[in-house]
C-alpha cells in the first residue's frame, strides 16, 4: 500500500474508541444485573462474553463510523475533534484496512455472541440480528442512520434498550418488556450522546447534507430538547431506582447526585457550540457514568440487600 502507513496498536486501539465502551458495558451490566433480580441463574463465562461482543460490535460502529466519515468528507482538521477522534487525518492510513478493521471487530462481537448463547435461543437471535442490521445501516447503505433525524433515537433504543434486553433474554429465554420500561434512563443517556455530537456539529452537517435531528431544529431548538432531556434523564434515573430498589437505593443516588450537583448543572447548561465540543463530548460521556453507572451500582447494591 504505496503511501500509506502501516497501523499500529494505537490506531486499532483509537479507531475503536474504549473511552465510548461505557455505552455498552454499562447496559450489558445493568442487563446481566435485572436478570439476576428477576430470579435467573447467570453463568459467569457467559456474562463476559456477552459484555465483550456488545464491546466489539460497538467497536465496529466507532471504526466503520470513522471510515464512512472520511470517505464522504465529512470530518476535517478544523472540526474541534482531538487527534484520537480524528485518526485518518492525523495518520496516513489505508482507508481499506480501515473498513476491514471494522468487519473484524463485527465479526469477532458475532463469534462471541454466539458462543456465548450455547443454543438457539431465538429471541436473543432476533435482537442480535436487529443489532447487527443497525450496526450496518448507521453509516453505510442507501439512507444511512447518522444521515437521518433519527440517530438520537436508534443509538439509545439499540445500545440503551436492546443490549439489556438481548442479555436478559439468553439467561431468561423469553422477552420480558418490563426491561425495556427499566432501561429508558440508558436509552436516554445514550441518545444524549449521540445529541451532543450532532449539536456540536450542525454548520458541518449541513454542509455534507446530513440532516440530523440538530440539523432540522437547529441550535436554539436544539438546546431545549437537550435540556428537557437532561431532565426527564435524572427524574427516570430516580423514579427507577426507587422502584427496582425502595427508599435506600433512591437515597443512595440522590447522594450521588448531590455531591456532582455543581458538574451535572454544568452538564445541563452547555452551549452545544463547535469551539465547546471537545469538553461537551468528555463530559456527556462522564454523565452517563455518573447517572447511568450510579443506577446500574444501585440494583447491584438492592441484589446485597442494601
Amino acid at each position: 500500500m504505496d503511501g500509506y502507513q502501516k497501523m499500529t496498536i494505537k490506531n486499532v486501539i483509537d479507531f475503536a474508541n474504549p473511552k465510548s465502551f461505557v455505552a455498552s458495558i454499562v447496559p450489558a451490566g445493568f442487563g446481566i444485573l435485572i436478570s439476576i433480580k428477576y430470579g435467573y441463574s447467570v453463568n459467569l463465562f457467559r456474562a463476559l462474553g456477552l459484555l465483550l461482543s456488545c464491546v466489539f460490535f460497538q467497536a465496529s460502529v466507532n471504526t466503520i463510523n470513522d471510515y464512512s466519515d472520511f470517505v464522504n468528507g465529512v470530518d476535517s482538521k478544523e472540526d474541534n475533534l482531538e487527534e484520537d477522534d480524528n485518526i485518518m487525518f492525523y495518520n496516513k492510513i489505508d482507508p481499506r484496512s480501515v473498513r476491514k478493521l471494522g468487519l473484524i471487530f463485527l465479526i469477532l462481537g458475532i463469534i462471541l455472541g454466539l458462543i456465548s448463547l450455547g443454543k438457539i435461543i431465538y429471541p436473543s437471535l432476533i435482537i442480535g440480528i436487529i443489532g447487527l442490521l443497525t450496526v450496518l445501516l448507521y453509516s453505510g447503505g442507501p439512507f444511512p442512520l447518522s444521515y437521518l433525524p433519527v440517530g438520537e433515537i436508534a443509538s439509545g433504543f439499540v445500545m440503551g434498550g436492546l443490549i439489556p434486553l438481548g442479555v436478559f433474554t439468553v439467561f431468561a429465554e423469553k422477552i420480558d418488556p418490563r426491561v425495556l420500561a427499566l432501561s429508558l434512563p440508558l436509552m436516554v443517556g445514550i441518545g444524549l450522546v449521540m445529541m451532543s455530537n450532532n449539536a456540536s456539529d450542525i454548520e458541518k452537517d449541513r454542509r455534507a447534507n446530513r440532516y440530523t435531528l440538530a440539523v432540522c431544529l437547529g441550535r436554539r431548538n436544539i438546546r431545549v430538547v437537550y435540556r428537557l432531556s437532561f431532565l426527564f434523564w435524572l427524574g427516570s434515573e430516580l423514579f427507577l431506582s426507587y422502584y427496582l430498589g425502595g427508599y435506600l437505593i433512591l437515597i443512595f443516588n440522590i447522594l450521588i447526585f448531590v455531591w456532582k450537583r455543581k458538574f451535572l448543572a454544568d452538564m445541563y447548561k452547555k452551549s452545544l457550540l463547535p469551539k465547546d465540543r471537545i469538553g461537551q463530548m468528555m463530559g456527556i460521556g462522564l454523565t452517563n457514568i455518573i447517572i447511568n453507572g450510579s443506577y446500574v451500582v444501585g440494583i447491584g447494591l438492592s441484589l446485597l440487600g442494601a
